[in-house]
């Protein structure tokens, strides 16, 4: 992450992402909606991480953006595996109901 002053922001781009949701469209990988949906809004983040879940977030997207350029697809499909579960489970109840499974 970097760092101004005491708030930070991740180091990839909306562009970047776009690579990863041009993979699903054509079915390199598959990702849940809301996935794409929350690394979209990683992209654009600027502001604080006291409890440093941003940036461990960032780690995980920095390894599947890596693999995904790499073209290696099976490694990056195991990889938005783990990060939709553990996304998936540190939603409440109620955010867990709420959330589109549907892939793209």
């Amino acid at each position: 992450m970097k760092q101004y002053g005491s708030s930070k922001a991740t180091e990839f781009s909306r562009k970047q992402i776009g690579v990863i949701y041009g993979n699903a469209k054509s079915g390199n990988i598959q990702v849940e909606k809301w996935i794409m949906s929350n690394l979209y809004n990683l992209a654009d983040f600027y502001g604080y991480d006291d409890n440093r879940t941003i940036e461990q977030e960032e780690s995980f997207v920095l390894d599947i953006l890596d693999s995904t350029f790499s073209k290696d697809f099976e490694t990056a499909q195991k990889l938005i595996d783990r990060f939709t579960t553990s996304s998936f489970e540190s939603l409440g109840l109620k955010a867990q109901r709420s959330v589109n499974r549907e892939t793209i």
